[in-house]
């Protein structure tokens, strides 16, 4: 829009409704700093200093809990089977002000997760993580008898149900709420039915997890709909399978290996990962690990040797740390 001054009297009158006098001229008001655009002092900023990503809500606040394990509990609601609990383990030198990544571990059966932590071993090589590993719930599984273990989401017959999905929800926001946590960093791992579990919530709540690593788990029969129906994972969690070549808990596999195999072609698939895969290796022994190619999100496996049975590799604890550290 036209402005100009006019001097009337010796005062300078601007002529427009989008000027106005600064020192003797006329200037745009669309120039001119407004409150909002004004810098405030250093010292009245309260945003919080975090070292790494986004931020929760427990950001800035002490540490609820002293350092060393300790057994905890939350109300997951009647959807997550009410009063739950879950063993905590956070870094000595925990600093509010700074986002923390969280490891959820899951417990095979009949284990908790007090029991569960010492087998992972993961928290010896190091990483600055919050570490969580949840208690499972002792029930009747029809057909199976009464073990403590998952319900693994809507097609796991007789182990469906949605109820650890909410409790675990419910355990990652309770997390952001007290304490400094990094939504971006959040990886999930557990042996025999805690990998099932870690599996199911890869691709159930794969929308807040970034990575996860199962363990000795089942043949994927959580990701089989009644019937057939199409189905599809949230989110696009990176996953590394991990499985024994000569798993000697799963006695019913049609060859060795076979429910490995099973996890890794369904992860390639909901990845679009091409059939080619490329050897990682610098981790176990030659040939145990690969990393599929041409996939939307980072997809491994680890067909392990056959010394190990059912349990954990011995690289299994410092490979996954390396892993995530990635992220």
């Amino acid at each position: 829009m036209l402005w100009w001054l006019l001097a009337c009297g010796g005062e300078v009158v601007c002529e427009g409704d989008d000027v106005q006098v600064l020192d003797g001229a006329c200037v745009p008001v669309d120039t001119l700093a407004t409150p909002d655009d004004t810098d405030t002092d250093s010292d009245t900023d309260t945003d919080t200093d975090t070292d790494s990503g986004p931020s929760s809500a427990g950001c800035g606040q002490a540490a609820p809990e002293a350092a060393g394990g300790v057994q905890l509990t939350l109300d997951a609601g009647t959807d997550g089977d009410g009063l739950r609990s879950y063993y905590l383990s956070r870094p000595a030198d925990y600093d509010p002000d700074r986002a923390y990544g969280v490891v959820l571990g899951y417990a095979g059966t009949d284990w908790v997760g007090e029991q569960i932590q010492p087998y992972l071993d993961l928290e010896q090589h190091g990483g600055d993580l919050i570490y969580v590993y949840p208690d499972p719930l002792w029930r009747q599984f029809t057909g199976w008898g009464t073990y403590g273990g998952w319900v693994l989401g809507p097609h796991a017959a007789p182990a469906d149900g949605l109820g650890d999905l909410v409790f675990t929800e419910v355990l990652l926001d309770q997390l952001a709420q007290d304490w400094c946590i990094d939504p971006d960093r959040v990886f999930v791992t557990g042996h025999s039915w805690g990998g099932d579990m870690a599996a199911v919530v890869a691709c159930f709540l794969g929308d807040r997890v970034t990575a996860s690593v199962p363990v000795a788990a089942n043949e994927p029969y959580w990701f089989e709909p009644t019937g057939g129906a199409a189905f599809s994972c949230e989110g696009d969690a990176a996953v590394w399978t991990f499985f024994g070549s000569a798993d000697d808990h799963f006695t019913w596999q049609d060859y060795p290996g076979e429910f490995g195999d099973a996890q890794d072609a369904f992860w390639r698939d909901a990845h679009g990962c091409t059939d080619s895969s490329t050897d990682l290796d610098d981790v176990g022994r030659p040939g145990d690990c690969v990393s599929a190619d041409g996939c939307s999100v980072e997809t491994r496996y680890c067909l392990y040797g056959p010394q190990t049975g059912h349990q954990v590799p011995g690289y299994f604890s410092e490979a996954a740390m390396d892993w995530w550290a990635g992220f």
